[in-house]
């Protein structure tokens, strides 16, 4: 016997409000068995936007105001920062200081990093930088030796330091300084050279050779430098998108009337820099890698960036790749299972040395790439599914059953459907439709292109008690719709997001006392 009544006659009531009841059938049953139940099964609408609630973090539906949908799926983002492109580094090298009055070209620091190579330093704010000298003379006394580096400034006045340098005991005996903080000193290199002057005098006044002067920094690290950073490329990790067309559409074909790979760039770095496209390539489910073709590949896009008189803003430059300006809507006619891209940024493509750029601590520049797939297409003999819980094994001297099912259509397509119960492992065990399923005709359309909403079509299912029986094995039932729009127009249809398919399943189970 089913082993609580009461939960199945409020079910009744349940069953009833949601309108997959018949009350007629109710009462037809129970002339011919003890007791009739009437029991809600199932009661679920598939749309694009309850299926977007199942996609992952890297994919969304956006739909506009007029309920159109896109189908972004995105790559993980790419983010370089001013430090990552050009870092702290400590300077493992002294500054020779070859007389009172030398200079030292800028040019040397290309031996100590590459990031500096091809550079003029025209404007610097040091930061975290500490420098002091090494010297050494060859009296017996003490000497007063006096620096100063004009490039050097703060509040307008230049780095001087004076130090008493003591008489050394041997060759080896070398003078190091205390260090001093270079935080916030101003640097303006005249012709990417650095300039010394100094003297160095005995207790009398008279002028003392120096045989050892150089100066050190412990690092070479800027809170601002402007000036010419050099032709260089700037290597960003490429990524893999991996398009789902969602996970319930499982095989045949949607061809998009406009697929289109968004780039979006946010830069606050200073100076021009341009892409360069090492890889765009789209591959399909079955192994082919076709490649995009468009001038964008061919001559880059250069990234918009902030001028001198804008430092600290962000500059956005967006892009994409279209049925206007590529291959890609011939791409995405086969099914298409990812795209792998890689894009290099080049700096100062134009090796044009006049420009002086800029850079900060807080520069720097994103990218953002996805593949952005606008729902107006065809849709050959596509097929959605949706998988929910179905458990029947409480159920007990059911002498037979009849299923109802109550399904509406709100697609531009005609749409075949067919219902799957599977048991523990996923095995089918049960179809609940007769041959190829139920057929619906596609939802008419007005005259502002979307769907007038239609009847609901009613299908009874008698099920006997041996099949019954394995029906109750069942842990599932795996709902799956054929959707086919060319049989309604060859023409690319929206499809909405408010657009469904309704599915309710109740059963009247006839029982013996």
């Amino acid at each position: 016997m089913i082993r609580s009544i009461g939960l199945y006659l409020g079910a009744i009531l349940i069953f009833a409000c949601s309108a997959c009841s018949d009350v007629q059938d109710i009462q037809d049953a129970e002339t011919a068995y003890d007791v009739s139940l009437a029991v809600p099964l199932i009661n679920t609408q598939l749309t694009l936007e309850s299926i977007s609630d199942r996609v992952n973090d890297l994919t969304s539906i956006v739909i506009d105001s007029e309920g159109k949908p896109t189908l972004k799926y995105n790559g993980e983002l790419i983010r370089q920062d001013a430090n990552d492109i050009f870092p702290v580094f400590p300077a493992i090298i002294d500054i020779p200081i070859d007389g009172p009055n030398s200079t030292w070209s800028l040019e040397s620091l290309a031996t100590l990093t590459s990031a500096f190579a091809d550079n003029e330093i025209r404007k610097a704010i040091f930061q975290d930088n500490n420098v002091f000298f090494k010297l050494q003379h060859a009296e017996d006394q003490d000497v007063t030796f006096t620096i100063t580096i004009p490039e050097f400034t703060l509040d307008g006045v230049a780095f001087t330091k004076t130090y008493t340098v003591p008489p050394r005991f041997n060759e080896a005996d070398v003078f190091n300084t205390e260090s001093s903080s270079l935080d916030d000193y101003l640097f303006i290199p005249i012709s990417n050279t650095l300039s010394f002057e100094y003297t160095a005098v005995d207790a009398s006044g008279a002028d003392v050779p120096m045989e050892v002067t150089a100066m050190k920094l412990d690092f070479l690290n800027f809170e601002y430098v402007e000036g010419y950073f050099g032709e260089r490329t700037f290597d960003v990790q490429g990524d893999v998108i991996n398009v789902g067309l969602f996970d319930k559409w499982v095989s045949g074909g949607l061809e998009f009337d406009d697929p289109r790979v968004s780039i979006r760039v946010e830069n606050s770095f200073g100076f021009p820099v341009k892409t360069d496209f090492k890889k765009l390539e789209f591959k399909t489910i079955t192994g082919l890698v076709y490649e995009i073709e468009s001038t964008i590949i061919d001559e880059g896009v250069a990234f918009n960036y902030p001028q001198l008189d804008e430092v600290g803003e962000v500059k956005v430059t967006s892009f994409d790749f279209n049925k206007n300006n590529s291959n890609i809507q011939q791409i995405f006619v086969d099914k298409i299972s990812s795209v792998g891209y890689d894009i290099d940024a080049l700096a100062n493509p134009d090796a044009d040395s006049s420009i002086s750029g800029f850079l900060n601590k807080e520069s720097y520049f994103r990218i953002d790439v996805s593949v952005d797939l606008p729902l107006n297409g065809i849709v050959n003999e596509l097929i959605i599914s949706d998988t929910l819980d179905f458990d029947l094994s409480e159920i007990e001297d059911v002498e037979s059953a009849e299923f109802k099912f109550v399904i509406g259509n709100d697609f531009p397509a005609t749409v075949n459907v067919q219902a799957v119960i599977l048991d523990a492992l996923n095995n089918p065990i049960d179809e609940v439709f007769d041959t190829d399923g139920i057929t619906l005709p596609a939802a008419a359309l007005g005259s502002d292109g979307r769907t007038i909403e239609g009847d609901d079509f009613v299908e009874f299912v008698d099920i006997m008690s041996d099949r019954l029986e394995t029906i109750k094995n069942g842990e599932r039932i795996v709902l799956v719709a054929y959707i086919d729009s060319k049989n309604v127009s060859d023409d690319f249809l929206w499809l909405y997001s408010d657009y469904e398919i309704d599915f309710k399943l109740g059963a009247i189970y006839n029982v013996k006392n």
